[in-house]
């Protein structure tokens, strides 16, 4: 007679989520991080805080996006990703404000058709994807986290052609670039005048076609990086090698793509 002998063995998971379609990834990424970060060691299940002290929460972004692009976030980077998720850019001193799943996950930013966490992921993703090396701190070509009345209040002194590279606000996952110029664009019914340009943002897509580096050198418009840093200074290790134009074995000259923005 055989007899057979069973041993279970039980072990704790971290949070798993199930998804039928690849547009479902960041909203699974929120529960589990949401769930990961902020769930009591022996609550019981899928029992989760409504409301966590921003503190906490922007201390698991910045290691989020630390373990994504290999360089953290700096306070003022974290500070503006708290102004953005309550929605108020005024107050002094963030960090004992309680975060709700809500706002992070579920409500979307004003005027937006996007969620706080949706922006968020989908710019880790460019940066991971495409940015990395000019995010790294030791080169750190990006700005980021910056608004566009920010952007053009740091600027509007600079000498023409400086400019700085922002995540968009508007657009999920892209990037876009403001300079000066000492041409100024009146708007017609205001008379109010732009000494600040933005170029329509650039995403993943765009990335994959040309990248960043080379876009901003083919731009002729830009000149030094904000502060005041020669354009080719900060970004010339990152320029890929001019192509050499040979006819294939078909006689075909192969085209290049340019970047341009018209006079």
């Amino acid at each position: 007679m055989l007899s057979r002998f069973f041993s279970f063995v039980k072990v704790l998971s971290l949070p798993v989520v199930v998804i039928v379609h690849g547009n479902q990834e960041n909203h699974a990424w929120a529960t589990v991080t949401w769930d990961n970060a902020f769930a009591a060691e022996k609550r019981p299940p899928f029992v989760v805080p409504d409301r966590v002290e921003w503190e906490r929460v922007g201390a698991v972004l910045n290691l989020k996006f630390k373990a994504a692009v290999g360089s953290e976030m700096t306070p003022g980077d974290i500070r503006f990703l708290a102004c953005k998720v309550f929605r108020n850019f005024d107050r002094p001193d963030y960090n004992k404000l309680l975060l709700s799943w809500a706002q992070f996950s579920k409500e979307p930013l004003p005027d937006r058709s996007f969620t706080f966490w949706e922006w968020f992921y989908s710019l880790m993703k460019l940066t991971r994807d495409h940015l990395k090396e000019l995010w790294n701190a030791d080169n750190r070509c990006i700005y980021g986290f910056i608004s566009r009345k920010q952007t053009e209040e740091v600027l509007a002194t600079k000498p023409e052609g400086t400019f700085l590279l922002r995540f968009s606000e508007t657009e999920l996952g892209s990037i876009t670039i403001a300079y000066t110029t000492v041409k100024t664009d009146v708007n017609q019914k205001t008379g109010d005048s732009k000494p600040v340009l933005h170029i329509k943002p650039w995403g993943q897509k765009d990335f994959q076609i040309r990248p960043l580096a080379d876009r901003i050198k083919d731009l002729k418009h830009l000149k030094y990086l904000y502060p005041d840093i020669p354009k080719d200074q900060a970004f010339g290790n990152f320029y890929e090698p001019n192509p050499v134009i040979d006819p294939s074995c078909e006689g075909y000259v192969p085209p290049v793509l340019v970047t341009h923005i018209p006079e």
